[in-house]
């Protein structure tokens, strides 16, 4: 389960300059890693990490390939204190930033790759993850790849 944890209002970079709310690549990319987990949950990543870059990747999609209802699937999910979402935004999180920085793809393709709806929603989501846009963390850590 990702949770982000904002800095203080003030930090200082390599450089000296000041950064609001930002961290190190580093901690970026140990908060967007892949969850270990056990399980249902464990099954549901592995088939969203089957589906990422190429298929939908909705709950009902998952369900179907794990031969399960939807409903069934959140019950069992919730058995295991995880939902959907959570795994989902993780993995987003994780290859948002590897499509972002390794393969150097742009914030639409990264944003058609992860299946959100359009541009906007993957932005948004970026922002809740990182506190950055998807172009201001390339701009920032385009020299960590």
């Amino acid at each position: 389960m990702i949770q982000l944890q904002r800095l203080g209002p003030q930090i200082a970079d390599e450089e000296g300059f000041s950064r609001s709310g930002i961290r190190s690549f580093h901690e970026y990319v140990v908060l967007a890693r892949i969850p270990q987990v056990d399980g249902v949950a464990a099954r549901v990543v592995e088939a969203l990490d089957k589906r990422i870059g190429h298929s939908p990747m909705a709950i009902e999609q998952i369900a179907d390939d794990l031969n399960l209802s939807k409903r069934t699937l959140q019950r069992r999910l919730q058995q295991q204190d995880s939902s959907f979402a959570q795994l989902r935004d993780s993995l987003r999180f994780h290859y948002a930033i590897k499509y972002l920085i390794d393969d150097h793809m742009s914030v639409d393709a990264v944003s058609t790759a992860l299946d959100f709806s359009d541009r906007t929603s993957f932005t948004n989501a970026f922002k809740r993850w990182t506190n950055l846009s998807p172009s201001v963390f390339r701009k920032l850590f385009r020299d960590y790849a």
